[in-house]
């Protein structure tokens, strides 16, 4: 693949989850060096809307099959180097963690010690590491996020829109993009928007990616953009006393007998993120209507109870959100990322699944090299093209 003949004029982002905004960011970056290149996010609701503002934040360097596992690594690190340039400790609660896998069984005690203090004795039957302070880490994701937002910003011709996208018109000659329509809400009515003197589309639409492609591309190129949603519900509790930095992936068997996997995230600010999945819903038309299933809800209350006492009322947890979001899972089975065939001057990077927040960054970073460079230089991204 060739360098482009020239520097792209105009490039819209569609999608303000922590992939459009870390490609926005690195194009940004990137295009210093060319001061008349604009570059526009265009976000249906608000920054970090979907699974980028509610996911837990997870990050793993060595969990990922061969078409992914150099992305991830080199997108790992890349959450590293940025926390360490931006103290993301602070702002966004960069930190590396230790993640185990533990098997628990309320109906029957363990002799073995518990691998961790807020763990009770006899309820751990057996434990092992899944990753180390040099294999695993975490963030905030929707602090991470809107911190990059925000620098993105900081950068000459760039902006931020919020509206749903309605409509992609084509350059006949060039086959490029050349405007992109959009509606916003005012006074109760829809107003349409459009940003003319464009030459680029990235489209970073998460879950909704496979609906928009067949509304912007047509159903031929769309159909090979095809990303679902997958409803995931989690809770954030406030313990009175602080977890260690620990990841704990679990299976559980309840004193009832029924079984249940919820993951357990310990955040330095002294909350603790709990997750599973259940009660599955169509995607709704945008992320400002998804909401949680109160059975779901439900169970991991009960899942976090039954696996300590912490989270339980008796000692005045609080309860600081209970909430869902759509994960974007890839009809082929893998991420999409890369130029998009059939038209030029349109890439994609979405369908990361659960690994959405660990090659975040990364993809931003490899878009950003392709639109500006014609070739993914800082990782391998060959069995990830559309």
């Amino acid at each position: 693949m060739s360098p482009p003949a020239a520097a792209p004029k105009h490039v819209v982002i569609i999608g303000g989850g922590i992939c459009g905004v870390s490609t926005a960011y690195f194009l940004a970056t990137h295009t210093a060096r060319l001061p008349t290149t604009k570059i526009t996010i265009l976000e249906g609701n608000k920054i970090a809307s979907a699974a980028s503002g509610y996911s837990g934040g997870f990050l793993a360097k060595d969990w990922h099959g061969s078409a992914t596992s150099d992305l991830s690594e080199m997108s790992y690190n890349l959450h590293e180097e940025l926390s360490n340039k931006f103290n993301g400790q602070k702002e966004w609660g960069y930190r590396t963690v230790d993640t185990l896998s533990i098997e628990t069984d309320a109906t029957r005690k363990s002799k073995k010690s518990s691998p961790l203090p807020w763990l009770e004795n006899g309820l751990v039957h057996s434990s092992r590491s899944l990753g180390s302070h040099k294999t695993t880490a975490q963030v905030h994701p929707k602090l991470f996020t809107e911190f990059f937002s925000k620098k993105f910003l900081e950068n000459p011709n760039t902006e931020i829109k919020f509206g749903q996208v309605k409509s992609l018109s084509l350059n006949p000659e060039t086959n490029t993009p050349k405007s992109v329509s959009y509606s916003t809400i005012s006074n109760d009515n829809d107003k349409q928007e459009m940003i003319d003197d464009i030459d680029s589309i990235v489209i970073c639409a998460g879950p909704w990616t496979g609906r928009l492609s067949n509304d912007l591309l047509g159903s031929k190129i769309g159909q090979k953009l095809s990303v679902q949603g997958h409803r995931a519900h989690s809770i954030i509790l406030k313990t009175k006393q602080d977890l260690t930095a620990t990841c704990l992936f679990t299976s559980m068997t309840l004193k009832d007998g029924s079984a249940a996997e919820p993951e357990v995230y310990a955040r330095p600010d002294g909350t603790t993120y709990i997750c599973g999945a259940g009660d599955d819903e169509p995607l709704p038309e945008t992320s400002a209507e998804v909401s949680p299933s109160p059975n779901a809800i439900a169970k991991l209350h009960k899942q976090a109870q039954a696996l300590s006492d912490i989270f339980t009322t008796e000692q005045n947890v609080e309860i600081v959100a209970e909430q869902a979001c759509y994960l974007p899972i890839a009809d082929r089975g893998r991420p999409l990322v890369g130029k998009v065939r059939g038209v030029e001057n349109v890439w994609i990077g979405s369908g990361l699944s659960c690994w959405g927040i660990t090659q975040g960054p990364g993809t931003g970073k490899v878009l950003a090299e392709l639109i500006l460079e014609g070739k993914a230089k800082s990782a391998d991204i060959s069995k990830l093209a559309p």
